[in-house]
């Protein structure tokens, strides 16, 4: 795996109730991109409890609104990312294709 460092930044947006995380990644002294990932929380899912009672899941799902890093980058920082993410709870990431379907990465 190439090693490149990678700092993140939090924002809070309250009128989106989202947290929005811009990741930042370089190598030595050279800027190699950036990328922008919103995170909040998808409740049109029902999980059914043992007694069987109907509750809201909260799943907490990712979207990558701008992912701009060098070709040569762009799977380490995906990896990245992705482990950022898990560390935190958030175990679905997507990005939307030019056709605005989905795709989990």
């Amino acid at each position: 795996m190439i090693d490149i460092n990678m700092k993140v930044q939090p924002s809070f947006y309250d009128d989106e109730c989202a947290i929005v995380f811009s990741f930042y990644f370089d190598k030595a002294t050279r800027n190699i991109g950036e990328a922008v990932v919103y995170t909040c929380q998808k409740s049109d899912e029902k999980e059914y409890s043992q007694d069987h009672i109907d509750t809201d899941v909260q799943e907490k799902i990712a979207y990558i609104k701008e992912f701009s890093i060098a070709d040569e980058y762009q799977a380490t920082s995906m990896k990245k990312i992705k482990h950022f993410l898990n560390v935190i709870g958030i175990k679905k990431c997507v990005k939307h294709n030019l056709q605005g379907n989905e795709i989990a990465f």
